[in-house]
């Protein structure tokens, strides 16, 4: 009896797990001349983040928030946003973004690679990420890669399951520290926290979290050698969205939304000078 009930209760969590987002499609927007639309999140700092007042803000939220007025503005359709999960997860939201169909995005630092285009689709890309290997402020700056394996003899690597910094975190094992001690963390925010208490942690993490360190004064080091600036982000959408071609149109509109003076004044406004101006090197 208790077997039966647990195969019928898997059944039913199941589905309800893989519950995808939902969203007009531009098709049926357009012609309406309203619709809604679902905004996935992850929460990162900088990009997607729950500020003082508890208001959703961020790059991110601030570009969708722009898109959201050009599409009423420029093509007269007035589109609800609405801002769907609990923003924990990299992988549950990318999952479910995934699986829906219409007008859904995904929100945060979400790389573009190759691999991923197989499974959802990207926007042009908003801002190139800049990733970078940080430890706590006493651990002797690492000059080069093969001196991984003496430099950071003693400490452990964080990193969250399924994101790029994983990926760049098992390359630096694969090739300079194959006795690397690997800790696997839910999310980059709690891989941050890990180094916030671990004087012998280090991780692969985007510029915005080690922004927030430094904000919050934290004895945080960074490694300038490791850094990484060859990935884009972009806004990700279902695999069989019409929303895509749109979204583009806003993006490459007037020369271009990231050359515009509206999208750095976001930039600095969320990630500051010193971010804004990291940032757009990388380019």
């Amino acid at each position: 009896m208790k077997i039966l009930m647990c195969i019928v209760l898997s059944a039913v969590a199941i589905p309800l797990f893989a519950q995808p987002y939902a969203g007009d499609t531009w098709k049926d927007a357009s012609k309406k001349g309203t619709g809604s639309v679902s905004f996935a999140y992850v929460e990162t700092p900088s990009f997607v983040y729950v500020d003082e007042s508890g208001k959703l803000t961020g790059i991110c939220v601030d570009i969708m928030n722009d898109f959201v007025a050009w599409l009423k503005d420029v093509k007269k359709v007035d589109v609800k946003p609405n801002f769907v999960g609990n923003g924990t997860s990299f992988r549950g939201m990318y999952d479910k973004v995934k699986i829906s169909k219409g007008g859904v995005f995904g929100l945060g630092n979400i790389t573009i690679t190759e691999e991923r285009k197989k499974e959802v689709k990207f926007s042009q890309p908003f801002i190139t990420n800049f990733a970078i290997l940080i430890t706590q402020d006493k651990i002797p700056t690492l000059t080069k890669f093969e001196d991984l394996p003496k430099t950071f003899a003693d400490l452990t690597a964080y990193t969250a399951k399924g994101t790029l910094n994983e990926k760049r975190m098992m390359e630096l094992k694969s090739n300079y520290f194959p006795n690397m001690k690997v800790a696997y963390t839910t999310t980059s925010q709690e891989t941050l926290e890990k180094l916030f208490i671990d004087p012998k942690g280090f991780a692969y993490l985007d510029l915005a979290f080690y922004l927030e360190a430094v904000q919050k004064k934290k004895n945080i080091k960074r490694h300038p050698i490791a850094d990484k600036a060859a990935e884009q982000f972009g806004f990700i959408m279902p695999l069989g969205t019409d929303w895509a071609p749109v979204l583009d149109e806003f993006l490459k509109n007037n020369g271009g939304y990231t050359a515009s003076a509206r999208y750095k004044s976001i930039l600095v406004k969320h990630m500051g000078e010193a971010g804004m101006k990291l940032m757009q090197s990388s380019k």
